[in-house]
């Protein structure tokens, strides 16, 4: 098999794993979290929680400590977790046991991330005009599976083998593709060391770009916990228009799939979804069978959960090396966002005791709140830039290098030059003659004798000094100083 066809392929499996695994939401969404209700209804926030837990567990454990990716280690626990969670799930919906599905529950949604990273994995091996093909593509064929399911009478027992197939059958079609990376992940330094060298080249979890996923995800989760009502097949064409539209301009019209775009697109139709949210209140949101709240907020999450994980994607594309934290890090914030709004609707309704005036102010101002983020403190923020800003890591900053002696005799002179013409103080070119050398940081806090934050303030200074983003700039630049 050629390179080209060995890419397709990997391409094929990536966007059917990835289609999978939106079933298995949908699956979730309008099959098993029904069952929960009139049992315990906060079984649902249990598995998403505990969900969003392992997700920040394995996004922080990767930026550490990527040593610990044992990746048969991480599937072996992955699917213990998942038959855990069946078994209880089962017998807890046939028992209507309270305790059961309590226990079940954490299973079941820890059971599905280490298959979801290794998806995304592939998906960012795949490279940005890949993606942008494959993820869309990923999202209509999910769609087509997910209406044939809604039309077809699924007995609980059958529903629930599905699901857990669909989690596996989406691992077994990324899982060699992914093994490689996990592999490389594990192997070199720690992103939190190479984040010092090489600041530009990871997102922190601070950054807009999950701050963004979280809120939205918070606003979906709280208007969408205000209708209880499962999506008739009507509704769910309607709401599938716009990704369906993206991906024939896309796939077919051969368009540039762009982020901000997208991000907009979401934002209007989660927004127009907020406006008609009253009228389902106020028993007037019914027009020939379909509620066009819930239309407006489905299509505005599907688009906004399509501009995730190409997202994800794009940015992991430029640096696989932090692929597992970036992944896991969206993945948790946008379930914490589901969580979050899902509990600050139910709070609103026992503090309203359903009032549905109480329920309106409370939904116009989180409206407003919405809407301020999204066009007023993000206005000047590009998701389009936030992916070329991304700086891949150095092969200098990640490999050994030899000792000093075995460097070029100008590199000294060099560093001084450079020093000279940016003005680095005597401390700053100390370390600018260590990142020159290809040195990492916990190396540069030995020979210092300096703290790892103190490191990092010194390189920031640098950094700024010399108008660079990465360790690699920095070498290419004292490697020339010597010629100018």
């Amino acid at each position: 098999m050629n390179e080209k066809t060995s890419s397709n392929v990997m391409a094929i499996r990536a966007s059917a794993a990835l289609a999978l695994l939106l079933v298995n939401g949908f699956l979730l969404n309008n099959f098993l979290f029904p069952q929960f209700i009139g049992i315990n209804d906060g079984a649902r926030e249990i598995s998403t929680y505990c969900g969003v837990v392992f997700f920040v567990l394995l996004g922080v454990a990767a930026y550490r400590k990527p040593s610990v990716f044992v990746e048969k280690i991480w599937s072996t626990f992955s699917f213990a977790a998942l038959g855990i969670g069946i078994v209880f799930l089962y017998f807890g919906i046939m028992a209507r046991s309270p305790l059961l599905l309590a226990i079940g529950s954490p299973f079941g949604g820890i059971g599905t991330v280490w298959t979801t990273i290794l998806a995304i994995i592939t998906l960012m091996r795949l490279g940005v005009t890949r993606c942008a093909i494959c993820i869309p593509s990923a999202f209509v064929l999910s769609y087509a599976i997910s209406l044939l399911l809604s039309v077809v009478p699924l007995p609980f027992v059958a529903g629930l083998t599905l699901y857990a197939l669909v989690i596996v059958a989406a691992f077994a079609l990324v899982r060699t593709y992914a093994l490689g990376t996990v592999e490389t992940i594990r192997s070199v330094d720690s992103p939190i060391v190479l984040d010092v060298t090489n600041p530009s080249s990871y997102l922190p979890f601070s950054h807009p770009v999950f701050v963004s996923i979280m809120l939205f995800n918070a606003a979906y989760g709280y208007a969408l916990n205000l209708q209880t009502a499962v999506e008739t097949p009507a509704q769910m064409l309607l709401s599938y228009l716009p990704v369906t539209i993206v991906f024939l301009a896309v796939v077919i019209g051969k368009a540039k799939l762009d982020a901000d775009t997208l991000f907009q697109t979401s934002t209007l139709l989660v927004f127009a979804g907020f406006l008609t949210a009253p009228l389902v209140l106020i028993g007037s949101g019914a027009l020939g069978g379909l509620q066009f709240s819930s239309v407006f907020l489905h299509a505005g999450a599907s688009a906004f959960t399509l501009l995730m994980y190409f997202l994800v994607a794009a940015v992991g594309s430029r640096n696989l090396l932090g692929g597992i934290t970036t992944a896991a890090f969206a993945m948790g914030a946008s379930w914490c966002g589901i969580g979050i709004g899902a509990l600050v609707s139910q709070a609103i309704g026992s503090i309203t005791a359903g009032d549905v005036d109480g329920i309106l102010w409370a939904s116009a101002f989180i409206t407003f709140g919405f809407m301020f983020y999204n066009f007023v403190v993000l206005k000047k923020f590009s998701f389009e830039s936030a992916i070329q800003g991304i700086v891949p890591v150095a092969p200098a900053a990640i490999e050994p290098i030899g000792d000093a002696t075995g460097d070029m005799p100008s590199l000294e002179d060099n560093c001084r030059t450079v020093a000279e013409r940016f003005g680095l103080t005597n401390r700053e070119s100390e370390v600018l003659e260590l990142l020159a050398r290809g040195r990492t940081s916990p190396i540069i806090q030995e020979k210092l004798f300096l703290s790892h934050n103190t490191v990092k303030t010194h390189v920031r200074h640098i950094y700024s000094k010399m108008g660079i983003h990465s360790q690699q700039e920095l070498i290419d630049i004292v490697e020339h100083a010597g010629k100018a």
